[in-house]
């Protein structure tokens, strides 16, 4: 075990969720495999897929802030350019002020659940 594992927090692990996980993982590389995705096109849609999880992360802690805490969250795309991302290590930050360590790991667990089974589904 290296120093770094040492600093790593004790977060309980839902393990049927993280198998299901895993699982859903394994059925996106056998269907990119299927469609003989091409590695550049694979990159794109892996992307893409890690897109939509954040989005839908964001979207499901979003609905359990506080109006306050929505405004403050607001606060992190206000004044930029359209099309330009806010600091995302400063909106990680707000997150984990808001919510424990094991809220966030289970709500990342499920909307990637959520996302890669509705992408699995599309793709049969």
């Amino acid at each position: 075990m290296t120093d770094q594992d040492d600093q790593l927090p004790d977060v309980p692990v839902d393990q049927a969720l993280a198998d299901r996980v895993v699982a859903l993982y394994a059925q996106v590389d056998e269907t990119l495999n299927d469609l003989r995705v091409p590695d550049e096109e694979r990159k794109e849609v892996e992307q893409n897929l890690m897109e939509a999880i954040a989005a839908d992360l964001l979207v499901s802690l979003g609905e359990r802030l506080s109006d306050e805490d929505k405004e403050e969250l607001a606060k992190f795309g206000e004044g930029l350019a359209p099309g330009t991302e806010p600091d995302l290590s400063a909106v990680a930050g707000f997150f984990r002020t808001k919510f424990n360590q094991e809220e966030l790991v289970h709500a990342l667990a499920e909307a990637t659940e959520s996302v890669l089974k509705e992408f699995t589904e599309a793709m049969k």
